[in-house]
């Protein structure tokens, strides 16, 4: 696999500094990882839930549909 950089912003330094020195990560690179799959995992999180509100919000349009068909037929 490829080495890449990361550039990471000063205000960081000491986040990632500290999260290394504790000796949680073994490097800065590990972090990133973490961060990473964190981050991806969030996502998809997020996502799901964005589905599922797409999904509940197709079920109250039918629903309206389904009363409103049903008030009209019985107003006529």
């Amino acid at each position: 696999m490829p080495f890449h950089m990361v550039k990471v912003a000063p205000e960081f330094y000491d986040f990632v500094g500290a999260r290394v020195e504790s000796g949680r990560y073994e490097n800065a690179g590990q972090l990133m990882e973490a961060a990473f799959r964190a981050l991806h995992r969030e996502e998809r999180i997020a996502e799901r839930e964005r589905a599922t509100h797409s999904i509940a919000e197709a079920d109250v349009f039918r629903k309206l549909w389904e009363v409103s068909a049903d008030s009209s037929s019985i107003r006529r």
